[in-house]
């Protein structure tokens, strides 16, 4: 049970939006909300900024990705803003921020994810400093030959997922009906964007599993969670992210969620 008032939410959200709301800038969408329903932001503020985003168990960086993630799979320009300038705001470098919707490509797609980044690249020219973070560059070491690349996804899947994730991809239906596109795919997925330096494997893992949540993709959200519990994410981590992504997404999917949370737990 939470054993605090609804006084005490406001301000904790008022706390917390103090902080991560020194940037926005002024006549945003949902500044005019009070002027709509006062009810609404009550919830909004209570709920969401006192309650979910506080909740112990989850680090914040982890809560934003969480949310920058879901709010690219809704495709709604005034949350993308908001939450990229929040994740900016906890400190989050611009090219993390990028670095989410380029792992995202694989799972939300090339129309969500160009909006995000253009979205991003908004909010990151709004301030000098975050301007001149953006020009810091990634390590990346892409290299030539899809070979190549193909050999060092095999040898990252084995040592850093697990030899499940091997044998599931090699037994899925895009390796037995279209085998060059699986190959190319998991050959820049797995050879190059897991190899870059913005994100963490465990930041990966979580982008992924909220982005397969938020699309309902649930026999592909369970093999993932799967090699999400293998080691990357705990218990408490993962129930807290899709948590906290329903918020964003509609809570029915945090239910659908924990029940396949729920029957994998189960079956180990």
């Amino acid at each position: 049970m939470i054993d605090m008032s609804s006084h005490e939410l406001f301000l904790a959200s008022e706390k917390l939006k103090g902080f991560i709301d020194r940037f926005v800038p002024q006549g945003r969408l949902t500044g005019a909300l009070p002027s709509i329903s006062t009810d609404y932001v009550k919830l909004q503020d209570e709920v969401m900024w006192g309650g979910v985003w506080q909740v112990p168990g989850l680090d914040i960086t982890l809560r934003s990705m969480a949310t920058i993630s879901a709010q690219c799979c809704n495709g709604w320009g005034f949350g993308l803003h908001h939450q990229v300038r929040v994740g900016l705001s906890l400190g989050m470098s611009p090219q993390k921020i990028k670095g989410v919707f380029l792992q995202l490509m694989f799972y939300a797609g090339i129309p969500a994810t160009v909006f995000a980044l253009s979205q991003a690249q908004r909010v990151i020219n709004e301030r000098q400093e975050w301007i001149s973070e953006d020009l810091i560059p990634v390590s990346a070491d892409w290299l030539d030959s899809v070979e190549d690349k193909w050999e060092r996804a095999q040898a990252f899947l084995s040592s850093n997922v697990g030899t499940g994730a091997n044998e599931s991809s090699l037994d899925s239906f895009t390796n037995q009906f279209v085998p060059y596109l699986h190959h190319l795919i998991e050959a820049y997925e797995y050879g190059e964007v897991w190899q870059r330096s913005d994100l963490s494997n465990k930041e990966r893992m979580a982008c992924i599993l909220i982005a397969l949540m938020c699309r309902g993709h649930w026999r592909q959200f369970r093999e993932h969670l799967i090699q999400c519990l293998g080691g990357h994410l705990t218990k408490r981590e993962v129930c807290e992210l899709v948590s906290q992504a329903g918020w964003y997404r509609g809570w029915p999917y945090v239910e659908d969620a924990l029940a396949i949370v729920n029957g994998v737990l189960s079956d180990s």
